[in-house]
């Protein structure tokens, strides 16, 4: 007997074996009537996806005639059950299908192709109870703006010009977009991963994501907050700290992206900047109290018509300033540009400069640049906490700032000479 033979008619009876366990178990736990088949049905239906595919080298229509059979008895058994119970969804019959079908293409391709299928489609079956829970946590608009996204990545980028539309040279409406597209999308993922969490986690959590979205808001919230929770100093600032590590590691994707060039000297300084913060959030972390206390931060939806506009509207208007700094002012103009621009947003400057740096830029320029725009948004955070926080919590964040941004900028700085 051919030994592929056994070996898909084995593996078709385990892979619907396993699918049919899990409907068995989801009734079970869900406290459901007895649906069609569990276990034992689904290994059946497996088989017999296999054997009318093996059959059809003899019989050339059995496929269509066992796949009809079967499409016959799933329609027959959705209608039975669905009269003694008038919720029934179809899934388990879906699943039914694809088990047939699973067992049927490992009769035309290498059994890994099916393993593989059956685990997405196990893993999907699982998922009810976490996709029932996340649809009470996102919201109508998220959608809308996970669509949003969508369009604007691969409908409106690609149609628009990747040249400039001025006369002066300044405006390439192609290459602001994806600056649009890469930073709201890096901001959407913390954004939903916060909505995921719930509003309201841990302090550490919420420095976590939230530096995906805005390190700047959670320095914001949690400075002020240290006026309820003055006993949880050291937790509040571990947030902070959290947040701008991200931030840093964020600015070094987005050079990463937009000029792969330009990121080959500040790897290290970004290496060593955050190993040095993330030992001082280390020490806070193991000298804080162990108290979760809820913090509940409140984030825009990055992901808008509006706020898309208006953040191609800010790109576009550093591009356009920082070269013209460059083409008529020459570096101080630029370096200038940079430190106005870092005191309320990171991305916008460290993106334009990355981008203008493969159009005639100085990759020096460009470097000396980027640290003067963290080195302002840094300072900007500083006062922030100094100003709404309390001078306790001032001190625990002044320090993170000089081991990690200290750090990264000296490194950086020695890193420029070689």
């Amino acid at each position: 007997m051919d030994p592929l033979f056994i070996q898909n008619s084995v593996l078709s009876l385990v892979l619907g074996f396993l699918l049919g366990l899990q409907r068995e178990m989801h009734t079970i736990y869900s406290h459901k009537t007895q649906d069609f088949g569990g276990a034992r049905t689904f290994s059946m239906i497996a088989l017999f996806g296999f054997l009318s595919s093996w059959l059809t080298a003899f019989l050339p229509y059995f496929f269509l005639i066992a796949a009809a059979v079967i499409g016959l008895l799933l329609v027959a058994a959705y209608t039975v059950n669905s009269v003694s119970s008038p919720e029934k969804g179809l899934t388990t019959e879906f699943a039914a299908l694809v088990t047939f079908i699973i067992g049927s293409i490992l009769n035309f391709i290498p059994p890994i192709f099916p393993v593989f299928i059956a685990i997405i489609v196990l893993f999907v079956l699982n998922l009810k109870d976490k996709i029932q829970e996340y649809q009470q946590t996102i919201t109508k608009q998220d959608l809308g703006a996970a669509i949003l996204f969508l369009v604007m990545t691969f409908v409106i980028l690609p149609i628009l010009p990747d040249k400039a539309i001025d006369p002066m040279g300044l405006i390439n409406l192609h290459r602001i977009w994806i600056m649009v597209v890469l930073v709201a999308g890096i901001s959407f993922f913390g954004y939903i991963a916060i909505r995921l969490f719930g509003s309201t986690f841990g302090i550490g959590i919420a420095g976590l994501f939230g530096g995906l979205v805005s390190s700047t808001a959670v320095a914001i919230s949690m400075a002020r907050r240290v006026h309820e929770n003055g006993f949880l100093v050291k937790n509040l600032a571990l947030a902070i700290a959290l947040a701008s590590s991200i931030m840093l590691i964020r600015a070094g994707f987005e050079i990463w992206v937009i000029n792969p060039a330009l990121i080959t000297a500040l790897i290290l300084p970004i290496l060593i900047g955050s190993l040095c913060g993330y030992g001082y959030i280390g020490m806070l972390y193991l000298t804080s109290k162990r108290e979760d206390i809820p913090q509940n931060i409140e984030f825009k939806n990055p992901f808008n018509l509006k706020e898309a506009l208006v953040m191609g509207l800010l790109f576009g208007a550093t591009l356009a300033l920082i070269a013209l700094a460059n083409r008529y002012v020459g570096d101080s103009g630029v370096y200038i540009v940079a430190a106005v621009s870092g005191i309320a947003d990171v991305d916008a400057i460290v993106l334009s400069l990355s981008s203008l740096a493969n159009n005639g830029l100085p990759h020096a320029t460009a470097h000396y640049a980027i640290l003067i725009a963290i080195l302002s948004n840094t300072v900007a955070k500083a006062a922030l906490v100094f100003f709404l926080g309390s001078a306790q919590l001032f001190r625990f964040v002044f320090i993170y700032y000089v081991l990690c941004i200290g750090t990264f900028i000296l490194t950086a700085l020695i890193s420029f000479q070689y």
